[in-house]
């Protein structure tokens, strides 16, 4: 596979994921398969910018749910990649920024903290920075073919299948080049690094956190206000998108981009989102006749409405 195939195929699945006739559910499938493709690299950037793997894959997660809001924003499908890496920089210095301040507001109480969280801050930049030059000191001097193997699978992502058609070898030969290369990475980097740089292989996991957090846009307590009494819950209950208003429960389908509708009756809610992609409000419809629109007022719930 060329280097143009792998692009075309990922500007294909950007174009599959905010296809405006598309279910969500199409949808969500199509931006799965991007996350698939793209973790390794999005997580090895996310490492060389966060103080532990836990960070950067929380950095990571965020990066790929704030690129599923603002998808319609890029205007190369094909650039998905170092638009995803773009963001992934953006969640890290934004977690490094909430950490600073938290840092500095438990400081207050004491005067003589100041100056020790000045020191870690620094400390904490000065580790970043080594370990970002440790580990491009380290790829660089493999061998060519050990080289490129790393910079395929870890930093951009692509499956042990592409690598090996990108590099000519069979698939066991791409793992065997790979674990080559894994071995002679930790006999040049310390160990802390090698335990944060190299397991970084995509998880079934990390891709379900990512899709749940699609589907938790939608949730959250919503009020018409014509009717601010009439509550509106929305909810996620496992893999499935759950309504709660008037005493009654309603598993939602997806019939449309950014649409959702109850199964037991015809009615749709379409939803719109704010500028930062996020959504803000739903407009209810019944047989095709607009009822009002609703307003998301809690990101969160902890119950359902009373009857």
């Amino acid at each position: 596979m060329t280097q143009g195939d792998v692009a075309g195929s990922v500007a294909e699945l950007v174009r599959s994921a905010r296809d405006p006739r598309a279910s969500l559910h199409q949808r969500h499938v199509a931006f799965t398969q991007l996350v698939e493709r793209f973790e390794s690299m999005a997580l090895g950037a996310a490492v060389l910018g966060s103080e532990n793997l836990e960070a950067a894959r929380d950095a990571c997660q965020e990066a790929f749910l704030t690129g599923w809001r603002m998808l319609l924003d890029l205007r190369e499908p094909a650039a998905f990649g170092g638009w995803l890496k773009r963001l992934v920089r953006t969640q890290c210095a934004r977690a490094r920024r909430r950490r600073s301040a938290s840092t500095e507001l438990a400081a207050s109480a004491s005067q003589t903290a100041d100056v020790a969280a000045a020191a870690a801050d620094a400390v904490e930049m000065l580790s970043r920075g080594e370990m970002q030059k440790l580990i491009r000191e380290a790829v660089q001097e493999l061998p060519a073919d050990e080289r490129d193997a790393v910079t395929l699978f870890y930093f951009l992502g692509e499956s042990l299948r592409v690598v090996a058609r990108v590099l000519g070898l069979t698939v066991a030969g791409a793992g065997k080049r790979l674990y080559t290369a894994r071995l002679n990475l930790r006999r040049r980097l310390p160990r802390s690094v090698v335990e944060t740089f190299l397991v970084v292989a995509p998880t079934p996991a990390f891709a379900r956190r990512v899709q749940a957090g699609m589907f938790d846009d939608f949730v959250g307590e919503y009020r018409f206000a014509s009717r601010p009494k009439q509550v509106v819950i929305v909810r996620r209950e496992d893999a499935r998108l759950v309504s709660y208003a008037g005493g009654q429960r309603n598993v939602l389908a997806s019939p449309a981009e950014d649409s959702l509708a109850p199964t037991e009756y015809d009615g749709e809610a379409r939803f719109r989102r704010n500028r930062r992609g996020r959504v803000s409000h739903f407009i209810y419809y019944e047989f095709g006749r607009r009822l009002g629109i609703a307003r998301k007022v809690r990101k969160t719930v902890t119950g359902v409405p009373s009857p």
